[in-house]
């Protein structure tokens, strides 16, 4: 018969995020209330009768990073990237892989292909205004065929970048450049992402920011341990190594 870890119960903790302050625990999950630590926190003693359950330790013993305060070896050492940190670093290599995307469909035609098919719809909408005789013209198949064949370049593109550079650097450029690190969800926080993982992680973010745009990345803001949709797809978690 085996037993889930005795959860600590409400009240304040060290700040798991990395701040002097202390953060306040609901039972369940940390809240956004947070104050300055006080001098003496209140010791906890779980009850005798649940000495037996070995998964919490409580909170004298310790903890980094979010999730619970307990002693699950998941979460030791771990702080997750927040929100805006994620949102910051995907603009960064949203704009060093938009202008990638351009060179590449310059050179493919797919840029000058994309501008003579809207020079012709837009030849087509003005010729309907001065006449408006039958139905409204719309874009022609050139146009959405252009369209297509960029965004598979973009997607290519944007899963190669990711790929490689989680295989070598567990990290993209832009989270480079705000200290923040990709690791697999059962692996130490200080550990290197292996090529299989870095593969599925870098393609299905790719395929995902490509197809839903953004709403990928809004899982961060409501996840528990600040995970996209990638990241649950892929089991990994971005933290912050500063």
């Amino acid at each position: 018969m085996t037993y889930s870890p005795q959860q600590p119960p409400p009240g304040w903790y060290p700040d798991p995020a990395g701040s002097d302050g202390e953060r306040y625990w609901d039972g369940i999950a940390w809240s956004q209330a947070t104050r300055d630590r006080q001098p003496v926190p209140p010791p906890y003693a779980p009850p005798q009768r649940e000495a037996q359950y070995q998964g919490y330790q409580g909170p004298s013993q310790g903890y980094q990073g979010y999730g619970s305060p307990g002693g699950d070896p998941r979460y030791q050492g771990r702080r997750f990237a927040g929100f805006g940190q994620r949102l910051l670093g995907y603009i960064i290599d949203s704009i060093l892989l938009g202008i990638a995307t351009q060179i590449v469909g310059t050179a493919l035609g797919l840029g000058g292909a994309i501008d003579a098919a809207l020079g012709r719809w837009e030849r087509d909408v003005l010729v309907y205004a001065e006449n408006p005789v039958g139905t409204l013209p719309l874009p022609g198949e050139d146009l959405w065929m252009a369209l297509v064949y960029s965004g598979i370049v973009g997607a290519t593109l944007a899963a190669i970048y990711r790929t490689v550079l989680y295989g070598t650097l567990s990290a993209t450029l832009g989270q480079l450049a705000l200290g923040l690190r990709v690791v697999k969800a059962d692996a130490p926080a200080d550990s290197k992402l292996d090529w299989t993982t870095a593969a599925v992680r870098g393609i299905v973010s790719a395929v995902l920011y490509e197809t839903i745009g953004f709403i990928n990345g809004i899982f961060a803001a409501f996840t528990r341990e600040k995970q996209t949709l990638g990241d649950l797809i892929a089991r990994t978690h971005v933290l912050k190594t500063r």
